[in-house]
């Protein structure tokens, strides 16, 4: 039996007390109060699999993120298939708990697809993961997909949320993160962008924003940090 069929055939109770229970599906979706929070998700993700630059791409039914960090292990899929458990919840050195937050975006999609050099599959029923067939042209890259088929929302609102949160991207969103170095977001066919971090000498860091190839924002911060005690990997930072 594959990896994914074993953690579905787990998964299968789950599954069953969710059909029978859905206010639980609602509290998933609703994690937080804020539209297209996953995005941020998505970047923590990337971050902590040590992804150094990360795209978003946004068409009218679907939206597209890639990562070039390490690619899905078995226990990736076990928590991004799981209620109140993250692939990161017995690990303090991680930003998140990605299956907990990640189940935001079963408020715009039903059916999220995962490509992965290791693994590729589509989770149903927020929790059911299912085979489908690799997608070799990604290379070392992780692909998620997000066709927006929730029938509670209609495409073009989950368009909409989902371009503001992108065009609202905050420029300082790389600055206390330490591998992530660029992310580039396009929607449609008539807007792109991209915020950059350029590390100089010392503890001067440069955050870069741009739309459309043009230059919007450029800001210069002065950034410090240690490591938090018992916790090496993480850090405390604080940045003027």
């Amino acid at each position: 039996m594959s990896v994914i069929n074993e953690i579905r055939r787990e998964r299968e109770d789950l599954a069953r007390v969710l059909k029978k229970h859905k206010g639980i599906r609602k509290i998933v979706e609703d994690l937080y109060p804020d539209s297209a929070h996953f995005i941020y998700e998505l970047l923590q993700n990337a971050e902590d699999k040590g992804a150094t630059s990360a795209k978003f791409t946004l068409h009218e039914t679907i939206l597209v993120f890639e990562h070039d960090g390490s690619p899905f292990e078995k226990e990736h899929i076990e928590g991004i298939t799981d209620i109140g458990e993250g692939t990161n919840a017995d690990a303090d050195d991680k930003i998140g708990r990605f299956g907990v937050g990640f189940k935001a975006v079963f408020a715009y999609c039903e059916t999220p697809h995962i490509y992965s050099p290791t693994y590729s599959f589509k989770i149903c029923e927020l929790v059911l993961p299912f085979e489908i067939e690799a997608m070799q042209s990604l290379g070392k890259r992780t692909r998620f997909e997000f066709p927006f088929n929730n029938p509670k929302k209609e495409p073009q609102a989950a368009f909409a949320e989902v371009e503001t949160g992108l065009n609202q991207l905050a420029k300082t969103t790389l600055l206390f993160l330490s591998n992530l170095e660029s992310i580039r977001w396009q929607i449609g066919e008539s807007i792109s962008g991209e915020v950059v971090r350029v590390r100089h000498p010392m503890e001067h860091f440069e955050v870069l924003k741009t739309v459309n190839s043009m230059p919007t924002a450029s800001s210069h911060f002065l950034c410090f940090d240690r490591p938090v005690d018992e916790l090496p990997k993480q850090r405390v930072a604080i940045a003027f």
